[in-house]
C-alpha cells in the first residue's frame, strides 16, 4: 500500500489538540448517539460549567435556573451568581421532599483537561430555604432575592412508602443521590406544595487564586 493511502486513511490525521478547549466523549445515555454509540464534542470552558441535574421528589416538580426551565438535564450554566428553583406539589410533611445534586460529572474519557469538580448538593445547612405561600412575581427565582421570611428545610431522610415495594424504583434513585453527597430535606407539617430556592455562585477557573 503506497505511503500516501497510510496518511488518508489514519485516524491521527484527523486528531486534534487546543490548550483553549476540552474535548469531551460522551455515550449514547447522555447525548442521542445511537446505541453503543458515542459522540466527541469540543466545549469552551470560559463559557461556564456543564451541569447535570439529578433529583428525587415526592410529588410533581418543575425545576428552574434564574427563572427558566433547564433545556437537558446536561446543561452549561455561565460563571456568576445563580438560583435553582423547585416547585412541589403533592407534599407530604411526614417524609423527605426534595433530595438533588448537580455537579460536572465528568465525561467517560477526555482527550484533555477537565474541569475542576462542582457540586451543589440538597443539605441541611439552612441554605435550602422554602415557602408555603406562592411568592409574588419572580424575584426568588434572582440572586440577592430576601428569602429571610423563608423557612431553611431541615433534612429528613425517611421517603414516602413505595405502593408497590417490590418495585421500588425511588431506592435506587435516592441511594445514588447519597453517594453523591445529597441529603434529603423536608418541610413542616401542613404543606401541600413548597416552593424552594438554592442561590450560589459559579467562579471562573483562577478567580480563587
Amino acid at each position: 500500500m503506497a505511503d500516501r493511502e497510510l496518511k488518508l486513511n489514519s485516524l491521527s490525521r484527523y486528531s486534534k489538540e487546543s490548550p483553549l478547549l476540552i474535548l469531551e466523549e460522551h455515550g449514547h445515555c447522555e447525548v442521542p448517539a445511537g446505541c453503543g454509540g458515542v459522540v466527541l464534542r469540543w466545549r469552551d470552558p470560559r463559557e461556564g460549567v456543564p451541569l447535570v441535574m439529578r433529583l428525587y421528589a415526592a410529588g410533581e416538580c418543575s425545576v428552574l435556573l434564574d427563572g427558566q426551565q433547564l433545556p437537558s438535564a446536561r446543561s452549561i450554566v455561565p460563571f456568576g451568581r445563580h438560583v435553582f428553583g423547585f416547585v412541589v406539589s403533592g407534599v407530604d410533611p411526614d417524609y423527605m421532599v426534595l433530595m438533588a445534586v448537580a455537579a460536572n460529572v465528568p465525561p467517560t474519557r477526555s482527550a484533555s483537561r477537565v474541569d475542576e469538580p462542582v457540586s451543589i448538593a440538597t443539605a441541611g445547612d439552612g441554605s435550602w430555604r422554602y415557602a408555603i405561600d406562592e411568592p409574588e412575581g419572580d424575584g426568588w427565582l434572582r440572586p440577592g432575592f430576601d428569602d429571610s421570611g423563608w423557612q431553611a428545610m431541615p433534612v429528613r431522610q425517611d421517603r414516602r412508602p413505595s405502593q408497590d415495594p417490590k418495585r421500588d424504583y425511588d431506592r435506587y434513585q435516592v441511594e445514588r443521590l447519597a453517594e453523591a453527597g445529597a441529603a434529603g430535606l423536608g418541610v413542616a407539617p401542613g404543606a401541600t406544595r413548597v416552593w424552594i430556592r438554592r442561590e450560589f455562585t459559579l467562579e471562573p477557573p483562577g478567580a480563587s487564586s
